[in-house]
């Protein structure tokens, strides 16, 4: 079942057509410049506790954030949405129609703006136990302690759950399909859910051990497409989470030397 599944998302992947590929190479690589544009920017609005009620604040922090997001996620997201936008164009099982292209922006939209709330839910709550900056005192082995739980989540059950609703596009939206415009949000916002509960903590690990650093967003970036997308991913995911843990080791070794 699992082999004839990839079968048919091999067909569907045709749809990347050269200049679907290159739409969507000039978006991952203008929101990169973006962010990359407008870091210090991003960095300056980010003590939103002092700003609020500043809601034009607030809204631009959450943009840049999104931003940040279709930068960082949107390469290991687009088999999803391709699959998403193929099964829209079915009728009785027949490719009857062109795709719902406002249904996919729905879909994807969705999916971008939850991992975006997330972001802004997620730095508030480390800027106010004083996780974002300069970290002294017992706050120096924060990073270490980020790294290990990470790496010890990858062995999780809810890790391999939430990861096995990423890994097959086919198998996810006809599992979740919901017709309709409507229904194409709704299964966006069950889509992030899933993602969202796969790779949290990469996201506190680039708040925190990272410093929101583009080299570490890269890097992210990398590990979190080959753990959807590559071959063997459970045994993929376990490695990656050994060499968190291992990394964790050594950030708190050499903290621990330091102070």
């Amino acid at each position: 079942m699992a082999a004839e599944l990839r079968k048919q998302e091999r067909g569907h992947f045709r749809s990347l057509t050269w200049p679907v590929a290159s739409a969507v190479a000039s978006v991952v690589g203008l929101a990169w410049y973006v962010t990359w544009s407008t870091s210090d920017l991003t960095m300056a609005l980010m003590p939103l506790p002092a700003a609020l009620p500043g809601i034009e604040r607030l809204a631009l922090f959450f943009a840049l954030l999104v931003v940040m997001m279709v930068a960082m996620m949107l390469p290991s997201a687009l088999p999803m949405v391709l699959m998403y936008a193929g099964l829209s164009r079915l009728e009785a099982g027949r490719p009857t129609r062109p795709a719902d292209l406002v249904g996919t922006a729905l879909f994807s939209s969705a999916y971008f703006v939850v991992w975006g709330a997330f972001v802004v839910v997620a730095l508030v709550g480390l800027m106010a136990l004083g996780l974002m900056g300069p970290m002294v005192g017992d706050l120096a082995f924060a990073p270490a302690v980020v790294l290990v739980a990470a790496g010890l989540f990858q062995a999780t059950r809810t890790k391999e759950v939430c990861l096995s609703h990423c890994q097959s596009p086919m198998a996810f939206v006809l599992g979740h399909w919901r017709p309709g415009r409507l229904g194409a949000l709704r299964m966006g916002l069950r889509h992030a859910m899933y993602c969202v509960g796969c790779c949290w903590l990469f996201m506190l690990v680039l708040f925190v051990a990272g410093a929101m650093s583009l080299v570490w967003m890269g890097v992210l970036s990398v590990v979190i497409f080959a753990e959807k997308l590559g071959p063997k991913q459970i045994l993929l995911s376990r490695v990656i989470g050994v060499l968190l843990v291992i990394l964790g080791v050594l950030v708190a070794v050499r903290t621990a030397w330091v102070m």
